[in-house]
């Protein structure tokens, strides 16, 4: 009977480790995020600098905000809300909720929430591409 009990705790405590924990900040994830390259599902479809579609950057600022910033034919359009950084097992992410909808938004879900997975310290992948957008990697350039 003993045995059994132990055996359910450390099932217990294994299963409330796992998930989705919020981590209060991953370092150097607050500053400018450039777009430098974006690519599709076709082959050779990858453009970087001054080639690609549209001219965008993430400002994350120090106190959870954020504010999203895209150039396409001349039109600028911004849009701001919170962030947080998020961790899934090994990867961490930044989780991006909008104040309101926008048409700059890149997001499976449709709602006013996107994710951009750490790549590298300094590279950040868009999750769009998980539902047919393209891939698009930022940068720290600040």
């Amino acid at each position: 009977m003993k045995s059994t009990f132990l055996i359910f705790i450390a099932f217990a405590l294994l299963i409330s480790c796992s998930g989705t924990d919020v981590i209060e900040s991953q370092p150097g994830s607050q500053g400018k995020w450039e777009l430098v390259k974006m690519s599709g599902r076709t082959l050779n479809s990858e453009t970087s600098g001054t080639d690609m579609e549209w001219q965008e950057f993430y400002l994350l600022n120090d106190n959870g905000t954020f504010t999203k910033s895209r150039t396409f034919a001349s039109n600028t359009s911004q849009s701001t809300g919170t962030y947080k950084t998020n961790t899934n097992g090994t990867e961490n992410y930044i989780e991006l909720t909008y104040s309101s909808q926008s048409d700059i938004i890149g997001s499976c879900y449709g709602n006013l929430k996107e994710e951009l997975y750490y790549d590298t310290t300094d590279v950040l992948v868009s999750t769009w591409q998980n539902c047919d957008g393209p891939r698009l990697e930022y940068r720290k350039i600040k």
